[in-house]
């Protein structure tokens, strides 16, 4: 039997949770853009498009792709091309939504640590979101905030402390009493574990880029990781050193900043946060040929996720690993 169109089932499954207004449908134009940046993503070769037809949530974009005859499904709400057959047979399907777990998991574990990564990937997880900084001694270490005093028993920077010195302090123990004697991890300590298992998605404190650089080159993840950097500037010098080595995801600047990131960056990824969430703009996004990377943390509710879900991101970010997991293997959107 066919398997039906993702969003058919999806609407069936959140029609009595989510009670929205659905964003307008694509234009034809907007749904042949969309299949050529999926070629070009996939290296699927040219296209040129012939028909276009459309009904209430879904359409169906029709033309040649070099010798071959090409057929694509979109979701005509969510911008998402869903699957592609040429001449009748498979040839491209959405693999649905990746699961990123924030700083590892914070929910079962002391964030950012080898045991909050391991449960992240037992979890199911796509992708580990981590914090790297460096140390006063040039060593990048695995912590979200600027002073080490809150996720440890020390005091001070974590620029003003050597490695010897972090590694000295508890990080498990504030969490709780089983989790006593885990250590900040270093970046290599981190890659080591996770190996193979997830990638790591990267927010990029402070650091030396070029340190980076080399251990994901080393761990063979150059062209593979996500890039996050608040501050700008270092983020356009990363990718300076690297112009190919990051799947960038800044953020949206606001709700009207979506052209200001696409002109600076020109980014594989949109980062976008609860505070500028909306479904029209993730569906800007998907317009634009780029994928949609969701923060579910401001407001990790089972309905907002849901929300979030109903957009057909690229990427749900989410403290509630053990909650998001099963709603997507649920509904067909996670492997």
């Amino acid at each position: 039997m066919k398997r039906e169109i993702a969003t058919i089932s999806l609407f069936v499954f959140l029609g009595p949770v989510l009670k929205v207004q659905a964003q307008s449908l694509i234009t034809p134009a907007e749904a042949v853009h969309l299949v050529e940046y999926k070629l070009e993503e996939i290296h699927g070769g040219r296209f040129k498009a012939d028909e276009v037809v459309a009904n209430e949530h879904n359409c169906t974009v029709a033309g040649a792709n070099g010798p071959y005859r090409l057929l694509a499904e979109l979701d005509a709400r969510r911008a998402r091309v869903l699957r592609i057959t040429r001449d009748g047979q498979p040839f491209y399907k959405w693999a649905g939504v990746k699961i990123v777990g924030h700083r590892g998991c914070v929910k079962f574990t002391p964030e950012n640590t080898i045991p909050a990564f391991l449960k992240g990937i037992e979890l199911g997880v796509d992708l580990l979101e981590m914090d790297v900084r460096e140390t006063k001694d040039g060593e990048l270490v695995i912590m979200h905030d600027e002073k080490v005093d809150r996720t440890t028993d020390g005091k001070g920077r974590v620029a003003d402390l050597t490695l010897a010195e972090i590694k000295s302090l508890d990080a498990g123990a504030w969490f709780a009493p089983e989790f006593r004697g885990v250590q900040v991890p270093t970046f290599r300590e981190v890659l080591t574990a996770i190996q193979g298992k997830a990638l790591p998605d990267i927010d990029f404190k402070s650091g030396d880029p070029q340190k980076l650089i080399a251990l994901l080159h080393e761990f063979d993840l150059l062209g593979k990781v996500t890039l996050y950097c608040g501050d700008w500037d270092l983020m356009q010098a990363t990718l300076t050193l690297a112009p190919a080595g990051f799947m960038l995801r800044p953020t949206i600047p606001g709700v009207k900043g979506l052209p200001l990131v696409l002109q600076k960056f020109d980014p594989q990824i949109v980062n976008i946060d609860w505070k500028e969430f909306s479904e029209p703009l993730v569906q800007a996004v998907h317009i634009a040929g780029k994928k949609s990377f969701l923060n579910a943390m401001q407001q990790d509710t089972d309905y907002v996720r849901r929300l979030m879900i109903n957009t057909l991101p690229d990427y749900l970010q989410t403290d509630d690993l053990d909650l998001l997991a099963p709603v997507l293997r649920e509904m067909g959107l996670h492997k």
